[in-house]
């Protein structure tokens, strides 16, 4: 038997069905945007647990609302799993997030009486006998914290907030240059939503993927040095789902150097207005700087065309690099661990 992810097209957002074929559990994670739910996740099930929703950016979380608005008629579920509204980030002026959004959904839940809990560090949630998820972000600390900003910035004035890309592919550079660049993540206290993004540890049977939806690499990396992970004892996966669909603003070079992957997967059309995704800075920093889990591949799993990702962002990486390092992309929106 056998667990398959599947990694709907939802533009530049992220959703993901899991199911164990041998007991028939099965849960989503995230729904992208409306159309994500109506083009592909209605069409695929229309039947879950539980739904992961992992914070409130637009790309996320949108396509929840018809989902619910099916519930219980068209779409049948046990439970959603997402932080409550003061864990929630505050507005910002790019990338989607809306309190008042968080708070539609939140009323929606109530209105369809479905179950609802937060999920916070520590916690393990057992799906099965040979399935279950760790959950490694965000921290309850973090969560209070979050909770402060919200009182505090809620009520504050953001017009004087420049709008800032998340990630932008502007410079040519080497694959060598690219990572040798220093990180570029922000403070926790400066990405509200990211420190507070769900992030877990997928175990099934003797297999590890690691989902880090959008969340903050020191907090992952924290999370790995306190369970005794390390440069020299390292946390091995067999697939890493990248953070912020390849943002160079969510990765770190500590955080790579905790790591044994050489299967990541990318989900992203290649981002919205002047933000560009994935970041070559990141493919190159895993492709220079990672263990491979002894193999002398890398391989990049894309659920939507690299071609097109090229055609909007520009190269990738020439096809000279990416033979030297041995670097694949793959163009495939099932992945089953056996």
């Amino acid at each position: 038997m056998a667990l398959v992810i599947t990694i709907f097209k939802a533009n530049y957002g992220d959703a993901f069905l899991i199911k164990e074929l041998s007991s028939g559990k099965q849960f989503i994670v995230d729904c992208g945007f409306k159309l994500t739910y109506r083009q592909h996740i209605k069409k695929k099930t229309n039947s879950v647990d539980f739904i992961i929703l992992t914070h409130s950016d637009e790309d996320h979380i949108n396509g929840a609302f018809p989902l619910l608005e099916d519930y219980p008629e068209y779409f049948s579920l046990n439970k959603v799993y997402v932080n409550s509204p003061e864990s929630i980030a505050v507005p910002r002026v790019a990338g989607g997030i809306s309190i008042k959004q968080a708070n539609s959904l939140f009323k929606l839940l109530n209105e369809k009486a479905v179950q609802f809990e937060g999920l916070t560090q520590g916690e393990v949630l057992e799906i099965s006998d040979d399935f279950s998820l760790e959950i490694i972000s965000p921290t309850s600390d973090d969560l209070e914290c979050f909770h402060k900003k919200f009182i505090e910035e809620i009520t504050s004035d953001l017009s004087d907030k420049k709008e800032t890309d998340i990630s932008s592919n502007v410079a040519t550079k080497t694959i060598t240059e690219w990572a040798e660049l220093p990180d570029s993540f922000l403070k926790k206290s400066d990405d509200i939503a990211n420190t507070s993004s769900i992030a877990f540890i997928l175990n099934y049977k003797d297999k590890k993927v690691l989902f880090l939806a959008d969340s903050h690499p020191e907090v992952i990396s924290d999370y790995f040095q306190q369970q005794g992970f390390s440069s020299e004892k390292k946390a091995v996966f067999d697939y890493i789902k990248l953070s912020h669909h390849g943002s160079a603003k969510s990765i770190s070079k500590r955080l790579i150097s905790m790591v044994s992957c050489n299967n990541y997967i990318i989900s992203t059309n290649g981002g919205k207005a002047r933000s560009k995704h994935p970041s070559v800075e990141t493919i190159a920093k895993l492709a220079i700087l990672v263990d491979r889990n002894k193999n002398d591949e890398i391989n990049f799993y894309f659920n939507h065309s690299v071609s097109a990702i090229e055609t909007r962002n520009g190269s990738l990486l020439s096809e000279n690099e990416r033979l030297l390092y041995k670097i694949n992309y793959i163009e495939q929106n099932e992945i089953t661990l056996t």
